[in-house]
């Protein structure tokens, strides 16, 4: 996912009354666009309920390091290496058109809200699930299969794996369930980026307008 602002063709032969001033204030108006659209994206995504995933986008200005032009550029993108790049562009373009996928395991595991949290906020896996808890129980339904496992209530609140221990001090143990396995699921189109596109095909001119009568 890429979006650009820029200025084409040879502006200085029909202006060439413009300054260097003329030129500062075009790049810095074609930066700004840029760093509003993506914050405007950030939002959408936000709005969208994609949490954190706005933090991919980047932004940049040319030509940079301090420097103007009359035919400045700038764009947002997708920050990262190539292949980290490519992986936050996917995630996007699934949520902008929508997508169905498939496991290269054979199974989805949806972690359902009682699957408990790693440190970084994001649900345990089942093996991960398996090693606190204990090995957990499947059962088929349809075209899908839980996963269940063993707990009871912790003192300070969430669940603990139900040891024999934990079971004779009377605290019972229930079989939660922590994971959907599917074989695909399908993502439905939920955010529009292509709409704060079509606005600043609009609001772009109109700034660069308002900057050249300031000169």
């Amino acid at each position: 996912m890429r979006a650009s602002v820029t200025i084409t063709g040879s502006l200085e032969d029909a202006f060439n009354e413009w300054t260097e001033s003329t030129a500062r204030r075009l790049t810095d108006v074609t930066e700004h666009a840029a760093s509003t659209m993506r914050d405007e994206m950030r939002t959408a995504m936000a709005n969208a309920g994609l949490g954190k995933l706005g933090r991919a986008l980047g932004h940049a200005g040319y030509p940079g390091g301090g420097n103007y032009s009359f035919h400045p550029a700038a764009e947002v993108f997708v920050r990262g290496k190539a292949a980290s790049a490519a992986k936050w562009e996917g995630v996007i373009d699934a949520f902008a058109q929508g997508a169905t996928i498939r496991s290269k395991r054979g199974w989805l595991a949806i972690p359902t809200k009682n699957c408990p949290k790693g440190n970084r906020g994001r649900y345990l896996t089942p093996d991960q699930v398996a090693e606190r808890f204990g090995p957990l129980r499947s059962i088929a339904a349809g075209k899908s299969v839980l996963l269940f496992a063993d707990v009871v209530a912790g003192k300070s609140g969430g669940v603990r794996k139900a040891t024999a221990g934990r079971i004779a001090q009377g605290r019972e143990a229930k079989l939660t369930l922590m994971f959907v396995l599917v074989k695909e699921a399908t993502i439905r189109k939920r955010l529009d980026l292509d709409a704060v596109i079509r606005q600043w095909e609009t609001r772009f001119p109109t700034m660069i307008a308002d900057a050249l009568k300031a000169e």
